[in-house]
């Protein structure tokens, strides 16, 4: 409801008082220095149109807070795949409020900004300032072209160093015997309290087998195993929202839904790994997964992702190998299977690949592969 009064200068101010549709609060919204009237009342108008259809205040005055809250939830949430909202949602929490919420878009200067991204720098990779650049920009974006309450982006022209030219871009993966060494490192040291549990070294050879991404790894249950016919299906991957219990809902895109053939090596530890776990249930007293889970905790739930990721860390520094992450066995994989003579096609189908452009990076990371191609064309030509 809008209302109207006439200043001391002369000049008329209106008043809108509204509801908050994300706080349930009443607001009070104003702005004066019309010559008339008629004037205050067509600006009022329209901004109680911009309120009941967007929820934002007026140009650049939105606090950037409740600006990203209402974009996640209101526009972001229903327009994205879960996954890649959760990976929005984590970077605007984390990272981008925690600097920024206090702000309104209006006080936001590029060089500010840029000194911050330049901060980021300093403690992340180039590929992750650049997403959160990326999903902070996107923001302003809208604000600026969808909802009309920015002129400008103000976080436009930003530079973001690039890596080095040797880490630029490049994959990190085990060798043949690097693999090895790790994944007979995988067992309970001396002292450890689940002597006989085997779950880490079976988890991480099958994502090393089969190049599984750990979410789909650990989303696995018994049923998606084909011990006649030696495959497993992949239609599920676990994520962790922010702030919330985990989940399982679909793989990340279309071509990740997929049956991988296993080789006899790995039916075979699958198997033993099933005989380890009931009998781990029965010596230790653990809960069974009630959704028959090949991987869990002692409750029967889903084994936690960083978990999973500091347990690998610590093997590799226990053994001295460089300390990656379960990714890093996906990669393996991959680089294994084109060593190995595999065509760049049945590798892209065996990881889900969405484009064979993704598996094309994995060329370039081996010289083994240059090297054999050159010796089979040496052969050809003699």
């Amino acid at each position: 409801m809008a209302s109207f009064r006439k200043r001391e200068n002369g000049l008329w101010e209106y008043r809108i008082s509204y509801v908050d549709r994300r706080t349930g609060k009443y607001r009070l919204k104003s702005k004066g220095g019309f010559k008339t009237k008629k004037e205050a009342e067509l600006a009022a108008a329209a901004e109680e149109l911009k309120i009941d259809e967007y929820g934002f205040s007026e140009n650049g005055n939105e606090l950037i807070e409740n600006y990203m809250e209402k974009w996640l939830e209101i526009y972001k949430r229903p327009a994205v795949k879960l996954n890649t909202f959760l990976v929005q949602e984590r970077a605007v929490r984390r990272t981008i409020l925690p600097r920024w919420g206090r702000y309104r878009w209006k006080d936001i200067t590029r060089n500010e900004y840029q000194k911050w991204i330049n901060e980021l720098r300093e403690k992340y990779s180039e590929g992750t300032v650049r997403r959160i650049h990326s999903i902070f920009s996107t923001a302003a974006n809208d604000a600026v072209h969808e909802f009309k309450i920015l002129r400008e982006n103000p976080l436009q022209k930003i530079k973001i160093m690039k890596d080095d030219d040797q880490e630029s871009g490049k994959i990190k993966f085990f060798t043949v015997d690097e693999l090895s060494r790790f994944l007979a490192a995988c067992v309970p040291i001396k002292n450890a309290k689940y002597q006989h549990s085997r779950h880490y070294q079976a988890l991480f050879t099958l994502i090393a087998r089969t190049g599984l991404r750990i979410g789909e790894a650990l989303a696995l249950t018994w049923n998606d195993i084909d011990f006649e016919n030696g495959t497993l299906t992949v239609n599920k991957t676990l994520i962790y929202p922010l702030n919330s219990d985990p989940r399982v809902t679909t793989p990340k895109t279309k071509s990740s839904i997929r049956t991988i053939r296993l080789d006899d090596g790995t039916v075979k530890m699958l198997k033993a790994y099933q005989k380890n776990q009931k009998e781990t249930i029965l010596r230790y007293g653990f809960k069974r997964s009630d959704l028959k889970l090949v991987f869990h905790q002692q409750d029967g739930r889903w084994l936690r992702i960083n978990v999973v990721r500091e347990y690998m860390k610590e093997v590799c520094k226990r053994v001295g190998l460089p300390q990656l992450s379960p990714h890093a066995l996906r990669h393996s994989h991959a680089v294994h299977l084109l060593e190995a003579g595999a065509t760049i096609r049945y590798v892209a189908e065996r990881l889900g690949h969405a484009s064979i452009k993704t598996t094309e990076k994995y060329l370039h990371v081996t010289k083994k592969i240059e090297k054999d191609a050159l010796a089979l064309y040496e052969q050809y030509v003699r």
